[in-house]
């Protein structure tokens, strides 16, 4: 039996599993360079203080549009049938206009209310930035979840390099003629939804007559049925969002620019992470009820795990011992304190890394209010983080405070994924082996590689 396990799994990863990675990695990996080779450019443009008007701007945008379709298309590509799957998948763009519809009728009463209360009382011209925002991201998320279904993989790709190059352009150019900071929200607004309409237009062509079977009178039905997503994982993914988006506008409004210098960080952190975490989520996510039901989710997890290991911690470590010394070279001086923040950043960001591709194995079995407990506890870990270096160590940055909450966080959904995958000793202990392993191997390298820099620079 462990040898037909064995050859099933060896099968699905060297063929079908690796291919679909790799057409998502493809548009990922494009999109992610064009994106990095403007950083240089972008950060002489803007200021940290742009950067941390972004940061709150970001945040408020993140926290709605997460929850913006109620979840309803996280369970696109996890039902069995298909008319269901297109009930959802158009309920899901309509929660969206509507939810979309309200926050800008309150943006546009109570703008400057608003802004007073996240701190950035200059951002109150610019909220009606938010909802169109909100709108664009909820609605490529949903599309983005209905081609996971149908496997179009290839058009991901394309959309992601559609996005980068669209965001690009708007950030050079307005930065350029001097509409700061306009050009950085609007810039980052279409870097996160534009490329919708190609996975729009595909649908409504290829699966016309699937889509075609909606109506409003079974929407009843649908929220009974699938009342687990907007009941426990819209207020998951809204407490999971706002323990990452919440402490970084408490940041911004307490530390100002500190806030823009976390952004910069953070964006060239998750580049390693973009670049195939997201593809490798996907594609799991398409794959582990099939496993579950063949009963092979287990060793499939940990290999997914390993795999994430070998192609992210390397990076992140490299990344984050060069940074100090690389940063001030590539985005100007002012931007130093940000490569310092990066090398802070390795621990969180390895966790991550590895925990949150595979989390959705909570979601497949049906762990959705463990799920919603666990993220609670992951919020009340960063805020309460931030909130005790803002309120007893006045000479610390709080971003210290966010990093320790976000490594207990990471490594509860780790164990938690472990459990809920159905984990053996053998297969904890197979992973620590791992990860041991890797971390010194690329630790040492990058020590190495680093300390030739430094000697070669002074």
């Amino acid at each position: 039996m462990d040898n037909q396990l064995r050859s099933r799994l060896k099968a699905l990863l060297s063929n079908d599993f690796l291919r679909d990675v790799s057409k998502l990695s493809f548009g990922t990996i494009s999109g992610r360079l064009i994106s990095l080779a403007a950083i240089p450019f972008v950060t002489r443009l803007y200021s940290p203080d742009d950067f941390a008007m972004l940061a709150v701007y970001l945040g408020l945008v993140s926290i709605i549009a997460v929850a913006a379709c109620l979840r309803f298309e996280i369970a696109i590509p996890l039902v069995d049938n298909e008319d269901d799957a297109a009930q959802l998948f158009v309920l899901s763009l309509l929660v969206a206009a509507v939810v979309s519809a309200t926050v800008l009728i309150v943006v546009l009463l109570y703008p400057s209310n608003i802004a007073a209360i996240l701190g950035r009382p200059d951002l109150a011209k610019f909220l009606w930035l938010v909802p169109p925002a909100i709108f664009l991201s909820a609605s490529y998320s949903t599309l983005q979840y209905w081609a996971t279904r149908a496997r179009r993989f290839g058009s991901i790709a394309r959309t992601r390099l559609t996005q980068a190059t669209a965001g690009v352009v708007i950030l050079l150019g307005m930065g350029w003629m001097g509409m700061a900071p306009v050009g950085l929200l609007l810039g980052n607004m279409f870097n996160i939804g534009a490329g919708g309409m190609r996975l729009l237009t595909e649908a409504l062509v290829k699966d016309r007559v699937k889509l075609s079977g909606f109506s409003l009178s079974k929407i009843g039905g649908l929220f009974r049925k699938y009342h687990r997503y907007p009941t426990y994982s819209t207020a998951e993914s809204l407490v999971n969002v706002a323990g990452i988006q919440v402490p970084v506008i408490l940041i911004a409004a307490y530390a100002k620019t500190e806030a823009g210098f976390l952004l910069l960080a953070m964006q060239v952190m998750t580049a390693p992470m973009t670049l195939l975490g997201s593809s490798i989520s996907q594609v799991y996510m398409s794959r582990a009820p099939e496993e579950m039901q063949a009963g092979t989710l287990a060793p499939f997890t940990l290999s997914i795990m390993k795999r994430l290991v070998q192609v992210g911690v390397g990076p992140l470590i490299f990344v984050g011992l060069v940074a100090p010394v690389i940063f001030p070279l590539a985005f100007g001086q002012e931007w130093a304190r940000a490569g310092k923040i990066v090398m802070w950043l390795v621990p969180w960001m390895a966790l991550q890394f590895i925990a949150s591709p595979v989390s959705m194995v909570m979601y497949v079995t049906g762990r959705q209010r463990a799920m919603l407990v666990l993220t609670i506890a992951g919020m009340i870990l960063r805020v309460g983080g931030v909130f005790l270096f803002i309120s007893f160590f006045d000479n610390a940055s709080p971003i210290i405070g966010l990093l320790i909450g976000s490594i207990f966080y990471y490594a509860l959904v780790w164990y938690f994924v472990c459990r809920s995958a159905k984990f053996g000793g053998k297969d904890y202990l197979d992973f620590i082996r791992s990860f041991a392993n890797w971390t010194i191997l690329f630790g040492t390298a990058s020590g190495i590689f680093v300390i030739a820099i430094i000697s070669s620079l002074t």
